[in-house]
């Protein structure tokens, strides 16, 4: 049976909100690259918790970021998609799939999650972009987009876990 800290997780839900909406949400590098913190919060969920819970904190995490941006259902769409492929993709990548995993730097590191957050960070982005620019014209500035968000998301994300994973065993 999973143990999951359910005192811990929403702290960390408002910890990324409160992080992502007045802070990173205005926070744009070079007027291409836009970062998703959010996303991080989905994407750490323990592994094994029941679909539904991790789809309806996805939708509502995304709605509450889909108010503050004025994008209509957007980054809701993008966090369903994630929360119903993340374990799946996770089995896939890194393969030692256990129904109590925390999904964190210690039991990742660097090439772990390179594997298991890049692609994921890469589809939110590839939804958010394709929607919001109502399909793929102008293709290339579309994938410069894509690709430089994602780079930065996985970067800030990849920061914040490193920090937040209990430093006793980061080594």
């Amino acid at each position: 049976m999973i143990r999951i800290n359910y005192t811990r997780q929403v702290l960390h839900l408002v910890a990324f909100l409160l992080i992502q909406i007045p802070l990173l949400h205005r926070f744009i590098l070079f007027d291409v690259a836009f970062g998703f913190f959010y996303v991080g919060f989905i994407l750490f969920l323990p592994l094994g918790v029941n679909r539904n819970i991790t789809m309806v904190i996805a939708l509502l995490s995304g709605l509450l970021v889909d108010v503050f941006s004025n994008t209509p259902g957007i980054h809701a769409s993008a966090c369903v998609f994630l929360a119903l492929v993340k374990d799946y993709w996770y089995l896939a990548s890194i393969g030692d799939y256990e129904e109590d995993i925390n999904i964190s730097w210690n039991h990742l590191k660097l090439w772990g999650s390179v594997k298991f957050l890049i692609p994921l960070i890469l589809a939110h982005h590839i939804i958010i972009f394709t929607i919001e620019n109502d399909g793929l014209s102008g293709f290339f500035s579309l994938m410069n987009k894509i690709f430089l968000s994602t780079l930065y998301t996985f970067v800030v994300v990849f920061t914040v876990s490193l920090l937040i994973s209990p430093r006793e065993r980061r080594m």
